[in-house]
């Protein structure tokens, strides 16, 4: 038995590993016990082989270098059931996540403050008390699942470097954390924490515009959640949309809408919650946590620099309005997807899809005065489905002279909807000094950068006019302050300065007439 104050005979594994000094306490050090790792004093002097750790941890993706999980055979058999307990706990995969942490400069501490802070406040798919309390235990359970759930935590945290292109957010993490995903998904493991990792390196990937990569990611993800779903239906749970899992499952559904949005109408496929999934249709959440004893409402200003006095009721408000708006844009997607197959368009129930998004887009732009990070989510959303049905709905109408009677309405249409991305676009900067930048959500990107494409598509006669001029400063400074969080706004904006650049040259070849005489509908209506 262990005396009062005994201390080792060494220092631990991990402070000789990482050059610190270490209490050489009994039974932890006071380092390994605040950073949740296993401390080992068994060690020999022939095991002293450490990697080289990182010199000046970076906060950004730039510059890291971090530890390797083990070899690709080793790690598979400690993830297999037929493993031995020994070689299970000597790979200890905790510690190696917990270690490639440490080596980036950060603790467990920081990264969950820093996700609950950020990525949470719009997409709460983790219960916070519940995942706290978890890893405090994390290397003594030996949790591989909640190890892959921290690993990708920290890695969607993690803002892009100034000069960061989107190759350069393959990290040495991303891949790290891709593996080992890999490898969990692959022994047969589908809990939530899985799952859950799994959406938030998707979130990663597509908001660094690794597109692809998202989408072969959420697909198994969603697969995943679909077999979990299935069995909570089967054995009669009750509002499993306003559990931990139906957030999750609305942040999937969220995640595949946005991923369909880019796609040609005959490749769009709604991965989960279509009729076509084979699964019971899950409710929308409830803003309902006061009885769900979820924390309270996050702080919010207004553009008076005060804190609002009406504040949301409940943290779940955002969340449930992007659940909304995400299910909006779903049945925006299968009306389009139905209209390139059968080459006509529903048009009573494209209709009567505007009319209820344009009601929600002025419900959620009177909200946006509690902050932005709490309804860009569902305004980003909103605003792509609304632009997505017009667009369609007049490129339909165009290729079809059976439907002339309609090309005025459905011009009119898509530059209203323009029009709403610019006013947005100009109230988003008024604001611009109280808005927490690494909260600002993914789903907003797009819409911006979908609209400024048409804005220019449309621009007629007022191409470069000063007032064209500013309306698209505002959009591009948009994208470049969601940039400075996600990747892919960077890539918007050079797909836009190609965009302008290819118009002038058209222009100037053809003596400065505008090609298409058809627009001047739409470039009326956005002049208004």
């Amino acid at each position: 038995m262990m005396g009062e104050g005994a201390i080792a005979a060494q220092v631990c594994w991990n402070c000789k590993n990482g050059k610190r000094k270490c209490s050489k306490d009994l039974p932890a050090c006071a380092r390994c016990a605040k950073l949740l790792l296993k401390c080992d004093y068994e060690y020999s002097a022939s095991d002293m082989n450490p990697p080289k750790t990182v010199q000046s941890p970076a906060s950004s993706v730039e510059g890291s270098n971090l530890p390797q999980l083990q070899t690709t055979a080793k790690l598979m058999y400690a993830l297999s059931d037929g493993c031995p307990r020994s070689m299970k706990i000597e790979a200890s995969i905790p510690t190696q996540v917990l270690n490639i942490i440490i080596s980036n400069g950060d603790g467990v501490p920081s990264v969950t403050s820093t996700y609950f802070r950020t990525i949470d406040v719009w997409l709460p798919v983790i219960d916070a008390d519940t995942c706290v309390k978890r890893l405090e235990t994390i290397t003594q359970d030996n949790n591989v699942e909640l190890s892959s759930l921290l690993l990708a935590m920290f890695l969607v945290t993690r803002p892009p470097g100034n000069n960061s292109s989107m190759r350069e957010m393959q990290t040495p993490l991303y891949f790290e954390t891709k593996t080992l995903y890999s490898f969990i998904v692959s022994s047969g493991r589908s809990t939530i924490e899985v799952i859950q990792a799994g959406l938030l390196i998707s979130l990663y990937e597509v908001g660094h515009g690794m597109t692809e990569a998202a989408q072969v990611t959420i697909a198994v993800c969603s697969r995943m959640a679909m077999k979990m779903k299935a069995v909570q239906y089967r054995n009669s749970s009750r509002d499993i949309q306003n559990t931990e899992f139906g957030r999750l499952w609305w942040g999937i559904v969220t995640l595949d809408r946005y991923l369909n949005q880019d796609l040609s109408p005959d490749e769009i496929h709604l991965l989960v919650g279509s009729w076509s999934d084979g699964v019971p249709a899950m409710e929308l959440p409830v803003d309902e946590e006061a009885q769900s004893g979820l924390p309270p409402p996050i702080s919010m200003r207004t553009t008076s620099g005060i804190s609002a006095s009406h504040q949301p009721t409940t943290r779940l408000g955002p969340f449930c309005r992007a659940a909304e708006a995400g299910h909006l844009l779903g049945q925006v997607l299968d009306l389009i997807a139905q209209s390139s197959y059968s080459r006509e368009m529903d048009f009573e129930k494209a209709r009567a899809l505007d009319h209820a998004m344009q009601s929600f887009a002025m419900v959620l732009v009177q909200q946006a005065i509690n902050g932005w990070e709490e309804c860009c989510a569902a305004i980003g959303l909103c605003l792509s489905a609304m632009v997505l049905l017009h667009e369609k709905t007049w490129n339909l109408i165009n290729d079809s002279p059976a439907y002339d009677t309609r090309k005025e309405a459905a011009g009119m249409a898509l530059a209203s909807a323009i029009r709403m991305t610019i006013d947005i676009s100009r109230r988003f900067h008024m604001d611009l000094a109280f808005i927490d930048l690494p909260a600002l959500p993914l789903p907003a990107t797009y819409a911006v950068y979908r609209s400024t494409l048409l804005y220019i598509q449309f621009s007629g006669d007022d191409f470069q006019s000063p007032e064209w001029s500013s309306n698209m400063d505002s959009l591009k400074s948009t994208l470049g302050h969601f940039g400075k969080r996600w990747n892919v706004g960077k890539h918007y904006l050079d797909l836009i300065d190609i965009a302008i650049s290819n118009e002038a040259h058209a222009r100037a070849r053809s003596g400065g007439r505008v090609a298409d005489g058809q627009m001047q509908i739409m470039k009326m209506e956005m002049g208004d």
